[in-house]
């Protein structure tokens, strides 16, 4: 497991967390979270790999992505499924690392309205992921599922807009 803990704060750390989602919060998150990545103990290894001397691209990228996701943007084009079919030598471990600390990004940045916008997608779309990657059989590491559980729980409780 890595020697940075999910309670290590990137600096700078907003004083105080975002209600709302726009452009700018969607760079933020995108930003801090990859900055995190990249001193990870188990997945700066893997992304510093793959993304070596393309780093702002790959940056750009994914702002495209999340600003699709939660601002209904359409800047995004690529094939999620086909840009992570090079990792399948990765674990669910991977995964895991790789959610706890995008849920712990959220969780430092955005209130949890806000929060949830990015939340559901990228637990939804981890699993997709490791499905395809790992085969259908594949069973989600135990916090995995639970993440995901509780991501469901939460959309079932959250009244209708």
């Amino acid at each position: 497991m890595s020697t940075q803990t999910s309670r290590q704060r990137p600096d700078p750390w907003p004083a105080t967390r975002l209600a709302e989602i726009d452009e700018d919060a969607v760079r933020l998150l995108v930003h801090t979270f990859y900055g995190r990545i990249r001193d990870d103990d188990m997945l700066g290894p893997v992304f510093r790999q793959a993304l070596e001397g393309r780093w702002d691209i790959h940056l750009e990228k994914m702002v495209a992505f999340w600003s699709s996701i939660v601002l209904g943007a359409k800047r995004y084009r690529g094939n999620v499924t086909q840009a992570h079919q090079p990792f399948g030598h990765l674990s669910g471990e991977h995964f895991s690392r790789w959610l706890a600390l995008f849920f712990d990004t959220l969780d430092g940045l955005f209130e949890p309205q806000a929060a949830f916008a990015f939340a559901e997608p990228a637990i939804r779309i981890a699993e997709s992921l490791q499905l395809n990657l790992f085969g259908w059989e594949y069973a989600l590491p135990p916090a995995q599922r639970a993440l995901l559980d509780s991501v469901k729980q939460a959309r079932h409780a959250r009244p209708h807009e």
